[in-house]
């Protein structure tokens, strides 16, 4: 289940007017009536990293918000989650979801919460030997009899190598467990450190008999990717061995509910800010996802399920 202070940000998603977001986001028919503050003619200024969440912000600022809201770009670092809590700054977006959260609780910043969970990086499950994840009768590794592979589908047996980091290998099993292929004893999407670190003990049915094992990739990555019949790998992980996850992923990581989303933050103060407001939309909006799609095809993908859809 998600940690109290995860159901606390997604149930005010935009502080007074969050509601209004999350059901925006749903399509619910619910109303929800506010008084905007005062709000006037400042730019917004957004602590964001040089990477790929500035372009996504840079592509929401240019191509989706109103001219009327303006924002201003400003370079995260480490503080910059108490610069906005000190109001040196009017929002944050650099930070995935339990980067956040174990910020906020090591540092007290009450006066912060999430406003839009936007995009993710995600994990991929790879293959040398198979090719897709089709029902199959197919076996191997068993020991008493022979393998049995008549196709390309990923067979009853296989061993799936995961990352050996705690983060990597709960992120494989949640990937797995996404993909049908295992059952875990809890949902994706919790944000406690409990469901951060699952671990084998966690597996309550495993639908193709896989093996699983966690290996330090390093140096040998290619060979592990050769040598087993699936690996899970970050976009960086398969990138550094040739692969494309668009093209090559067995299986990727869902956006909706996924825990690693990174995140835009906005302090108390801003609470019925309309501008933050706006570009919360623009950011979940399907243009930002058409943009993930096209910029970065599976190696950062939207998080709003509805975005995805439409």
């Amino acid at each position: 289940m998600p940690s109290p202070f995860r159901r606390r940000i997604v149930a005010t998603v935009a502080f007074t007017l969050a509601t209004a977001v999350a059901l925006s986001a749903c399509g619910s028919d619910t109303k929800v009536s506010y008084e905007p503050a005062d709000q006037g003619d400042d730019a917004l200024v957004v602590y964001v990293d040089d990477g790929a969440d500035r372009e996504i912000l840079e592509n929401a600022v240019e191509n989706i918000l109103a001219d009327s809201v303006k924002v201003e770009f400003a370079t995260a670092d480490e503080d910059s989650n108490k610069k906005v809590s000190d109001g040196e700054g009017d929002l944050a977006y650099y930070q995935h979801l339990p980067a956040f959260e174990a910020d906020v609780d090591e540092n007290s910043y009450d006066n912060l919460s999430v406003v839009s969970e936007v995009n993710v990086v995600p994990y991929g499950l790879y293959s040398s030997r198979f090719t897709n994840l089709d029902e199959t009768n197919d076996w191997v590794n068993v020991g008493l009899v022979a393998d049995q592979v008549t196709g390309r589908s990923l067979p009853h047996g296989a061993k799936v190598v995961l990352p050996t980091t705690p983060t990597g290998f709960a992120r494989g099993l949640y990937l797995l467990q996404s993909a049908n292929l295992v059952t875990l004893d809890r949902p994706f999407g919790g944000t406690t450190e409990q469901d951060l670190t699952i671990t084998q003990a966690n597996v309550l049915d495993s639908q193709r008999h896989l093996s699983l094992l966690n290996l330090s990739y390093d140096d040998y990555l290619r060979s592990i990717y050769d040598s087993y019949d699936a690996v899970v790998l970050s976009p960086k992980d398969a990138a550094s061995i040739g692969l494309d996850p668009a093209k090559d992923a067995l299986a990727i990581e869902p956006g909706p509910d996924n825990p690693y989303a990174h995140v835009l933050v906005a302090p108390s103060r801003l609470a019925g800010d309309q501008r933050v407001l706006e570009l919360a939309r623009a950011l979940e909006s399907p243009e930002t996802a058409r943009f993930l799609q096209s910029k970065y095809p599976g190696t950062n993908i939207a998080v709003a399920a509805a975005a995805q859809s439409r």
